[in-house]
């Protein structure tokens, strides 16, 4: 069986690209894809990651946990997602770096699995925002923590993808920037899902509510249904005009106005942040996706 992992990062899709698969069960079912709801497997991985400390599990044990977190026979592929499946949020950044432990917590992941296919998904955003939004849910002592210790010019989301690799070169990983999701969502819903391109999932514009005005999702979904695209590059070019014109900016608003931050630092973040990108498209076995 395919073992579909979304990685998160936090603060990037807070469980919306899970409820929208789960959405669509029955028709993802009808090819072989498997999306339980959370509840279902993530205490689960947690206590077996715990239990194995590691060490590969055996494969009547595998078997087992795959019958307990799939609910129908035939499944080709599982779809399990979860923020926390590289750190807790408040350990988000640690040790002066995003996701210090990525390659050791994916590899307790796939562990889990030692002799089904695993792949990784993740999205990622600029340091600068994901910091500033950071500090606001984490607990105090985290908060306080964000904002003395670490140079948040030295962070690079190439570091936790690399530590992945090397620790499981045999899981390919799919990345993109948060900053693309608008225009990427259909696209990240099929890399985590694997259904075919030729189906169609309900529910995939809801994600826009959170970036547009109610009008102007009202007003696009009546568009898209009048005029359906016929490739993703149409799609997106459809979005982008309405995004155009009905960008909610209050709804996506973070405080940068951190002790000690100024605007030319978080310019400086941003290009740095723009050039660990264009590596991260470089590196071996993993994709990004890009509009």
């Amino acid at each position: 069986m395919q073992i579909s992992l979304h990685l998160g990062a936090h603060l990037t899709d807070e469980d919306r690209l899970s409820r929208c698969l789960i959405k669509n069960r029955d028709v993802l079912a009808a090819e072989g894809i498997a999306v339980p709801g959370p509840g279902k497997y993530r205490e689960l991985l947690r206590a077996a990651t715990e239990r194995l400390k590691g060490q590969p599990a055996a494969p009547d044990a595998t078997a087992a946990l795959l019958d307990e977190i799939v609910a129908f026979d035939g499944a080709r592929r599982v779809v399990m997602s979860s923020q926390d499946f590289l750190a807790p949020r408040p350990w988000a950044i640690r040790d002066g770096a995003l996701y210090s432990r990525a390659g050791e917590r994916l590899s307790q992941l796939r562990n889990l699995f030692p002799d089904h296919p695993v792949e990784g998904h993740m999205a990622i955003r600029n340091p600068a925002t994901f910091v500033a939004s950071l500090v606001q849910v984490v607990h105090e002592k985290a908060r306080n923590r964000l904002l003395e210790k670490p140079d948040i010019t030295a962070l690079r989301w190439s570091d936790p993808i690399a530590a992945m690799r090397q620790a499981c070169p045999d899981v390919p990983l799919t990345i993109w920037c948060d900053e693309d999701t608008p225009y990427l969502w259909h696209e990240a819903l099929r890399a985590v899902s694997g259904h075919s391109p030729e189906t169609t999932l309900e529910h995939t514009y809801d994600w826009f509510s959170q970036v547009m005005t109610p009008q102007g999702v009202e007003t696009m979904l009546r568009w898209l249904h009048d005029h359906p695209p016929a490739t993703e590059d149409q799609r997106r070019r459809i979005i982008s005009a309405f995004l155009d014109k009905f960008y909610d900016a209050e709804k996506v608003d973070v405080d940068m106005n951190l002790p000690g931050w100024t605007e030319d630092m978080v310019d400086t973040i941003t290009a740095l942040y723009d050039e660990d990108v264009r590596g991260i498209a470089e590196m071996d076995g993993v994709t990004l996706l890009a509009p």
